[in-house]
């Protein structure tokens, strides 16, 4: 037997290093830094390095006028991991490995044929022939330069210009070479994408004391951003020669694309607040947006807001031994988002093939052909609103020995922009449209204590809860589920009418109206499609943290819960379908299912938990789907700071050791119960091969001058 895990994986090194420098010469003040880090993964021939730096200058040129200039450079370049389901995922395949399979005694290609010796076949390749003949590298470079201005106009109003440049470009090579799994005749991609975003703002600023009790703070303004996007893409399906990366060794070309998005985005906003004996507080602010990503109709759309908050303890004669620090605030705010580029129109694309024969594809004897998009466009559509209403109170005792902060908050989503998918008989298969309405309400709570403080000791508490619950209370005429993410058959999660944000939708088993599992003749569950398995909102989460100081010694640690929501552990679900898993050690073994027949009577029919039986039990999702209680000990820090001896230009020193990701409480096996195979999106809930969590350990060394 053989581990192929521990064969495969390595330990992961990073290193990071930073320096800065700041100067203030009459009354110019300049800051520099420089960083450079270095990540190797896990996964071998795996790596991300960044290099950065930084410079900002500003001057007061005369009494009214003062300007500065920020720039920012950052170069990142590396070998990147394939995910997902992509056949070229390491992770994916490395899980499918039998341990009767010696990953590193039997090698990954055969010596002068140059094919590839894989375990199973098919699309997914053998590990060390993923990471070492394929590859996806990136090497990007982003550029941000900015200056603003400042005019004093008169006594107490200031006119205000910045203007700025986000530019990014990321030059991207993805490599399969001949004899891999997914792609037996090799495949290369050259794929350039480019994104620059523009922003200009104005603003005009009046703060005046209008008596010694009362004070105006008023802003008036407008901003314009515009944001282009370029991707310029070339690949090809074949190539000549194994191993050689190069447009060259391309055999057969595809067809290469060039895409172009702008979009831009033009505001008026105004800002007032008005305080009295700086002490009670109103902010009013109101906007006004036109984007050019909307329909003509409805490209301008407005959304107010307003805030109250009252610092009570300075109002009242209040014991300040006992309450030193008492606000409330009550607030109302509305935002909009406005729509991806293109989603107004339907456009029509290049065909490839004709569908009908074999070998005819367009162009064709140089003449074009095009198709209705499968996407309909939606030339009414409308920005989506969130409105919010939040009321909250922070209280601080014993001369901030006690601080608790509380806030309720209640929010409505209408007219979400989202995707529709719809029947293909008419003519496509998705949309874009306004959906009903979503609600959220739930309140959040910090509490920090310092129960014990001298002059050279200090220990401090952090606490905190949040409690959500969202609610779809509409979605769209005639729809009562609308697709959030997932596996385009099953899982998927989706906002269903009348549910929580984010239920799992999969199969599952058919029950009778007592809850017990329906079995058929054969002695297996009968399954229904399209189940609701479970909300992937959690009922609460929460947090602990703790800090210790002795002159110059310290140590803390973090921890974060999680309680309540479900969890699709697909990964399981694989590992059981490929006889890789613990659980299916007992193979071979007979078993009579728990659940009744149709007629109420126990099923009694004896099944083999043979390969059938897995098969079977793996296309289950409700046997997959987990309460997501976690706990995690998230960082552990322990360091000493002092002013070193001997060393007169040295102002600090400070060295520490941590640790994070330590440990994790958590019935879900395999996983960890924060991983998602669907990024940061909707889609969460669902985890399959996602590429694994790391502990690490580490050094820090800080010193300023």
């Amino acid at each position: 037997m053989h581990d192929p895990r521990k064969d495969f994986f390595q330990t992961g090194v990073s290193s990071s290093n930073n320096i800065s420098v700041s100067h203030s010469l009459n009354k110019t003040n300049i800051f520099a830094s420089a960083g450079f880090s270095d990540a190797q993964s896990i996964v071998p021939n795996q790596f991300y390095r960044k290099f950065s730096f930084r410079a900002n200058a500003n001057s007061q040129l005369t009494d009214r006028l003062s300007i500065g200039v920020n720039t920012n450079y950052v170069n990142s370049y590396g070998n990147v991991p394939f995910t997902g389901q992509d056949g070229n995922n390491p992770i994916f395949a490395l899980f499918h490995t039998p341990v009767s399979f010696n990953l590193n005694e039997y090698g990954y290609e055969v010596p002068g044929t140059g094919k590839q010796i894989n375990f199973r076949g098919g699309s997914f390749d053998n590990p060390l022939w993923s990471v070492n003949k394929n590859f996806a590298k990136t090497n990007s470079e982003r550029y941000i330069l900015s200056a603003n201005l400042d005019f004093k106009l008169l006594e107490g109003l200031k006119f205000t210009y910045r203007i700025g440049q986000d530019e990014f470009n990321d030059h991207r090579i993805v490599f399969r070479d001949i004899y891999s799994g997914s792609a037996p005749n090799g495949n290369l991609s050259f794929d350039d994408v480019s994104r620059r975003e523009i922003t200009s703002t104005a603003l005009l600023n009046y703060n005046k004391n209008l008596s010694s009790e009362y004070n105006i703070n008023a802003t008036v303004g407008h901003d314009w951003n515009r944001r282009y996007f370029t991707q310029t893409a070339m690949s090809g399906s074949e190539l000549i020669l194994p191993g050689v990366v190069a447009a060259s060794n391309i055999k057969t070309f595809n067809p290469a694309f060039r895409e172009l998005y702008n979009r831009s985005l033009l505001g008026v906003f105004g800002d007032v607040s008005l305080s009295y004996k700086n002490a009670i507080f109103l902010n009013i602010i109101a906007r006004n947006e036109w984007s050019s990503t909307l329909p003509t109709d409805n490209q301008s759309y407005f959304y107010p807001g307003a805030n109250l908050s009252i610092l009570f303890s300075d109002l009242f004669i209040i014991n300040k031994d006992f309450l030193n620090y008492g606000k409330v605030r009550l607030g109302y705010g509305k935002t909009a988002r406005d729509a991806s580029p293109y989603q107004t129109s339907t456009v029509y694309s290049t065909t490839f093939a004709d569908g009908f024969t074999t070998g005819l594809t367009y162009p064709f004897e140089g003449i074009p052909a095009y198709t209705y998009g499968n996407s309909f466009g939606n030339s009414n559509l409308k920005p989506e609103f969130t409105t919010e209403l939040e009321v909250g109170a922070d209280l601080r005792f014993f001369k901030n020995r006690v601080n608790f902060d509380l806030t309720y908050f209640e929010n409505k989503n209408t007219d979400g922009i989202i995707n529709l998918d719809i029947s293909p008989s008419s003519g496509g298969t998705g949309t874009i449209i306004n959906s009903g309405e979503t609600t959220s309400k739930g309140f959040e709570a910090s509490l920090n204590l310092v129960p014990v403080k001298t002059d050279n000791f200090k220990w401090e508490i952090g606490l905190n809860f949040s409690r959500i619950r969202s609610k779809v209370v509409e979605t769209y005429e005639g729809v009562d589920k609308i697709f959030l993410g997932g596996f385009s058959g099953n899982p998927a999660i989706f906002a269903v009418k009348g549910e929580r944000l984010g239920s799992i939708i999969g199969t599952g088993y058919q029950k009778d109206t007592s809850g017990n599992i329906l079995v058929d003749s054969s002695g297996f569950p009968i399954l229904q499609e399209g189940k609701n398995l479970g909300h992937v909102e959690p009922d609460w989460t929460g947090g602990i943290s703790t800090n210790i100081t002795y002159k110059g010694f310290y140590i803390s640690a973090l921890a974060d819960m999680r309680m309540g929501g479900y969890m699709m552990n697909a990964t399981e679900q694989l590992l059981d379908f490929y006889g890789v898993s613990e659980k299916t050690l007992d193979r071979g073994t007979n078993f009579v299912f728990q659940g009744v027949n149709e007629n109420g009577t126990a099923n009694n029919v004896q099944l083999t938990k043979n390969r059938s039986w897995y098969g079977f039990i793996s296309g289950v999702d409700e046997e997959y789907v987990y309460k997501n209680d976690w706990v995690k000990l998230r960082e552990v820090t322990l360091g000493y700071s002092f002013k070193p001896s001997g060393f007169d230009n040295v102002r600090n020193m400070s060295i520490g050791l941590y640790g994070r990701n330590l440990y994790i409480w958590s019935k879900i096996p395999h996983v960890d119960p924060e991983s998602s195979s669907f990024g940061t999106g909707n889609a969460q809930g669902v985890s399959r091969f996602a590429f694994p969590t790391t502990r690490s350990f580490g050094l820090n060394v800080k010193i300023t001058f």
